[in-house]
């Protein structure tokens, strides 16, 4: 698997996201659009809805990418629907992204795998959902590369243009 570092987000990280801007899979989701750069990673600086790292290079500061466990009672809906058992509970979620010029490189799948390993630390966790777009094929290799199980009954959310989306659940323990 390919190495990446997790670190704080800064400040001045804003410019190194831009790229993101232009990605209308990730924009259906995030606000990111909506609210600036800046004042997005102000947002993820403070972690309100749990921790949200940025994803470097092993080598380097340079940002590839962005991963977030949204901890229980800080998700979305996916932490409480009908594909999530009783003995799942507490639930978290795990969301990614990578910038494009980092994508095919097994980037998400390094940093999910990172984050999974803070949350099996933490003890307000027992499993993490993935929530992620039925056709988004290389989303879903992420989560079979991180030992995340596909559960049954998909979902339906509408994106943040009010489009109707459906939605695979998948679930790991930590």
């Amino acid at each position: 698997m390919t190495e990446v570092r997790l670190r704080e987000w800064r400040p001045d990280d804003s410019s190194a996201i831009t790229a993101i801007l232009d990605d209308p899979n990730v924009l259906r989701w995030s606000d990111i659009a909506q609210i600036g750069a800046e004042r997005w990673v102000a947002d993820q600086r403070e972690g309100r809805r749990g921790p949200s790292m940025a994803v470097c290079e092993s080598t380097s500061d340079r940002i590839v990418g962005k991963v977030q466990l949204k901890l229980p009672g800080r998700a979305s809906a996916a932490t409480t629907c009908a594909a999530i058992s009783p003995d799942d509970h507490p639930v978290g979620e795990l969301s990614y992204w990578v910038l494009p010029d980092a994508r095919g490189r097994g980037v998400a799948a390094a940093a999910a795998a990172a984050m999974l390993d803070i949350a099996r630390e933490m003890t307000d966790v027992h499993t993490v959902v993935l929530d992620i777009e039925t056709d988004n094929l290389a989303s879903i290799r992420v989560a079979e590369r991180v030992g995340a199980i596909r559960r049954e009954p998909s979902r339906v959310q509408n994106d943040r243009a009010g489009v109707p989306r459906t939605l695979a659940v998948f679930i790991v323990a930590v």
